[in-house]
């Protein structure tokens, strides 16, 4: 199994709308996962789900690169569950957005999945697959002149039911 992943996909869509989808924290929210996010170089941010055996639930994240509105870079270092263990380096998540066709290109390269093990390299391979070609083109169709709204009574795909205060949901 790889041990760095590379996805694309093509979303009729303009690059401005993507955009929102990968950096407002509400629609990252919609389609990936309860975060405290912000598209500031520097930014420590966290993604959060229940927790299940071996991990916390956390992921730390760190925004290396914000070029608007065709790049953003960040790292990814999803927390054991054990307070004191010594976590892995983070992995790294480049988003690159390109004007295409009446629409827009979007590539995803994670980098570091060495220091996951093969399940969980591919849990996130289909974890991907799902969340690129099924829930972020949902979460499109609520973007609409640049601002993510969702529609009454919509539910979310994700599962968390602890989602802490001050997070995106």
């Amino acid at each position: 199994m790889k041990k760095e992943l590379r996805k694309e996909v093509w979303f009729p869509r303009s690059q401005a709308d993507v955009w929102v989808a990968l950096t407002d924290p509400q629609a990252l929210a919609d389609w990936l996962m309860p975060n405290n996010f912000r598209p500031e170089v520097g930014h420590v941010f966290r993604f959060h789900v229940d927790p299940m055996p071996g991990f916390s639930g956390i992921s730390e994240c760190r925004v290396l690169e914000v070029t608007v509105p065709s790049r953003l870079v960040y790292t990814w270092l999803p927390l054991p569950k054990v307070p004191d263990a010594t976590p892995p380096p983070p992995m790294t998540l480049t988003w690159t957005l390109m004007p295409e066709e009446e629409g827009t290109r979007l590539v995803l390269e994670q980098t570091g999945l060495d220091i996951m093990n093969w399940w969980w390299r591919f849990s996130m391979t289909t974890g991907w697959n799902r969340m690129l070609k099924k829930l972020l083109p949902r979460t499109l169709k609520e973007i609409r002149s640049g601002v993510f709204t969702t529609s009454p009574g919509r539910k979310r795909d994700y599962g968390t039911r602890t989602v802490p205060e001050g997070y995106a949901r």
